[in-house]
């Protein structure tokens, strides 16, 4: 609105105007503050993620568990010993690995930001 359009609102048009605007500060002050205590608990998360070594040692206890319930789950399908339990369990034992192996990756891209952080 310009200046003449303003001079010409009546007095309670110009305070529904400036309690419209005082609504949408609150809003976007709380959603400021919202946002700010989500960064802070991802910086938190970050900051305990630790070193690259941590992150090795939560992995390799990752892969261990992993192969536990490949070989739990290959010893139970050597009972039903068919052709097509075997070929289920190959898949959940790739996907098994693909899954560490994508979790690898993204420790390998994350630590050296990490380090830098340090």
């Amino acid at each position: 609105m310009t200046d003449k359009e303003f001079k010409r609102l009546k007095r309670s048009d110009l305070i529904y105007i400036i309690y419209e605007y005082q609504k949408k500060q609150e809003e976007l002050l709380r959603e400021n503050s919202e946002l700010r205590e989500k960064l802070s608990e991802k910086e938190l998360k970050i900051e305990n993620a630790g070193s690259l070594a941590e992150i090795a040692a939560k992995l390799s206890g990752l892969f261990e568990a992993a192969q536990q319930t490949a070989d739990d789950y290959m010893s139970q399908l050597e009972f039903a010993a068919s052709a097509e339990a075997r070929k289920k369990a190959d898949a959940i034992i790739k996907e098994a690995e693909e899954k560490a192996q994508k979790i690898i990756e993204e420790a390998k891209m994350n630590a050296p930001a990490q380090k830098n952080d340090e």
